[in-house]
């Protein structure tokens, strides 16, 4: 059964972490061009690596991976007119053939976006000509010789399209190719900036010009340079690759390459026009050629500063909203950890999402789950919402539903002249077990947005988890009476660090603050919060993310001792409490220093291509007769952003 035979035509968007810039801007136009057509967009993106040789000691990065790509069975159940899949995106042949047998059993075109898969429309982008597009402007436009250039992994293909190019421009113009011009900056900042110390060793004779494979890896060039005292494009011409919005915010702004979507996207719309008027279709193949974006980097533009309040504007925004957003999303974990029902959390939900309850939010989960069955049977396709919001208005949980009915009511949300125009599902899971998924509608695609989707995903996903793991324990402890002190300590440890959660903090704390001998004593209460974990996750896999969560968690035990209370409050947040005798036993940049140093001698940390680093902020309070510290959390998160922007700061500057 399919649903959604709506008035408007709808087109399926299938690929990962669709919230980084490069599948975000696709979507945007295919978003803004389909709306001109009357089409309706539903992307699908899952937040994990699905490549098939995804590969993790623990195997968690597989199970999770496994547990994805059932986001990706929700397109049988809709009226779609086409399936456009982000090949580059999923990295998995296998998933992608079921994607592609989905749109052939509904007799529907499947456009694959920059991957040649059997059966589509290979909408492949042309990197060696684009790439070489902005070779020849810097040799034959500058009438550089001396050009060096940065590429991305060594034997990774698109990084050696990139090369072949390169030399081709070189070789056609009489400039003999030399390897030590060439470098391989892995696509992002910290193999760029080795390369770069090689490129600006003393003795070697400097380059007229560096093109880069990609724009991140031209942004850390130009920092570089910066530093060294040369100026671009002055002294050193820089040039990128794909034409992100890093680039066009930098000063100078990047001379680049970007991708013509627009066009790639017209080809499609049109496509599918020309298949509802004909009923017929022959996939066909499409080259997303390049177009050339002379910038200041190269000096084609005017090197002028742009507005840059206007940036830093909505910065400063972007972080507010997600400082308050994770505030609310924890406090809903927060309000769940002692609940063991999972309408427990759909009558909570509204309360820590109403300010943000200006689209369309769905979440629904299997039937079973909602029921706490621990047996997850396959035959089961019944469904429970636990939530339906519009813009404010939400509907009472607990509405039942085949899957095959996608979303209920989403007649009232899609129709012609309808205010939200893109879906964007994710699934609720934990590793291999999906619990069910959540579909947002927006009127628009950014970046804050669709990050804030995600976080609500994820905190969703852990309450969810949260309340079948007290379930779990509430029956253990009818059950094994016996074990209480073993199941008590589970309950209030995290598993991955070993340390206390959330829970356990505040049992811990009650107790200490219960003792009349602590009164008059001090209490320093520190906000710990990682940098970068979600960088390290989407860059080398979550299996990184957890060494260097578990390396924090390690360096705080050390540095606070034993007699400290540390805790994990979930992901990337850590808070521990210390009591002394003393109102200045600590000193937060001494401890900050301290920590750091700590980390760093981590086993193995030393040899991650990737920085562990902290922003923390403390409060110190005389214990008092029933003392809260729900005010001095509070304090303590908000010390901690202020240290996090301000080393934002200092790191740019």
């Amino acid at each position: 059964m399919e649903v959604m035979n709506q008035e408007r035509k709808v087109i399926g968007v299938c690929g990962s972490r669709i919230f980084n810039q490069i599948p975000m801007s696709f979507i945007n136009l295919l978003r803004k061009v389909g709306i001109e057509n009357d089409y309706y967009t539903i992307a699908f993106s899952s937040n994990t690596d699905l490549s098939e040789d995804n590969s993790s000691d623990s195997g968690k990065e597989i199970k999770n991976a496994q547990g994805e790509a059932q986001l990706f069975e929700l397109p049988r159940y809709i009226d779609f007119s086409a399936l456009v899949i982000l090949t580059e995106t999923l990295q998995n042949p296998e998933l992608i053939q079921k994607i592609v047998e989905i749109g052939q059993s509904k007799n529907i075109p499947v456009f694959s976006i920059g991957g040649v898969v059997e059966g589509c429309y290979n909408m492949v982008l042309d990197y060696h000509d684009g790439f070489e597009q902005m070779v020849r402007h810097v040799v034959e436009d500058h009438g550089c010789k001396k050009v060096n250039m940065l590429a991305g992994f060594k034997g990774n293909p698109m990084s050696e399209e990139r090369i072949q190019a390169y030399k081709r421009v070189l070789q056609e113009n009489g400039i003999p190719f030399e390897e030590e011009r060439l470098g391989y900056g892995d696509f992002w900042d910290r193999p760029t900036r080795k390369v770069m110390q090689k490129f600006l060793a003393e003795g070697k004779e400097l380059p007229e010009a560096i093109v880069c494979a990609n724009d991140a890896m031209a942004t850390t060039v130009c920092s570089v340079l910066n530093e060294k005292g040369l100026q671009v494009p002055e002294d050193i011409i820089v040039t990128g690759f794909d034409g992100t919005k890093d680039g066009k915010y930098h000063f100078p702004v990047l001379s680049t390459c970007e991708p013509d979507y627009e066009g790639a996207v017209q080809f499609i719309i049109e496509e599918i026009d020309r298949i509802q008027e004909t009923g017929t279709f022959c996939p066909r193949d499409y080259s997303i050629a390049f177009a050339l974006s002379k910038n200041q980097s190269c000096g084609c533009d005017s090197k002028v500063m742009f507005n840059i309040n206007k940036v830093i504007s909505s910065f400063a925004k972007d972080l507010g909203d997600c400082f308050w957003h994770n505030i609310a999303m924890n406090n809903m974990v927060a309000s769940l950890l002692d609940k063991k029902t999972i309408i427990d959390i759909a009558v909570k939900i509204p309360e820590y999402i109403d300010l943000w309850s200006d689209n369309f939010r769905f979440a629904c989960l299997k039937s079973e789950v909602v029921n706490l069955n621990d047996r997850p049977r396959q035959e089961n396709t019944e469904m429970t919402t636990i939530l339906w919001d519009y813009k404010g208005e939400f509907r009472q949980p607990g509405e039942t539903f085949e899957i095959s009915e996608f979303v209920p009511h989403l007649d009232q949300i899609i129709k012609k002249g309808g205010d939200i125009d893109t879906l964007v599902v994710r699934l609720l899971n934990s590793g291999k077990r999906v619990y069910g998924y959540t579909v947002e509608g927006f009127q628009d695609l950014d970046d804050r947005r669709l990050q804030r989707s995600n976080e609500f995903a994820m905190f969703l996903s852990f309450s969810i988890d949260t309340v079948l793991h007290n379930h779990k324990m509430a029956e253990l402890n009818e059950n094994l009476s016996s074990a209480y002190n073993r199941i008590a300590d589970l309950s209030n440890r995290d598993s991955m660090t070993e340390i206390y959660n959330r829970r356990g903090f505040f049992h811990e704390l009650n107790q200490l603050l219960a003792d009349e001998t602590n009164v008059g004593k001090y209490l320093s209460l520190f906000s710990i919060d990682m940098d970068g974990l979600k960088y390290i996750n989407d860059t080398f896999g979550h299996s990184e993310g957890d060494f260097a969560i578990t390396s924090v968690a390690q360096a705080i035990v050390q540095v606070f001792g034993e007699q400290a209370i540390c805790s994990r409050f979930g992901g990337d947040e850590f808070t521990c409490v210390v009591i002394e005798g003393n109102a200045h036993s600590y000193e937060v940049k001494e401890t900050a220093a301290k920590l750091l140093a700590c980390i760093n001698q981590m086993e193995g940390v030393k040899e991650k291509p990737y920085p562990i680093t902290v922003s923390i902020g403390m409060v110190c309070e005389q214990i008092t007769q029933g003392m809260g510290i729900d005010s001095m959390l509070v304090e303590a998160d908000r010390l901690m952003y202020l240290d996090k922007v301000a080393r934002k700061k200092e790191r740019k500057e």
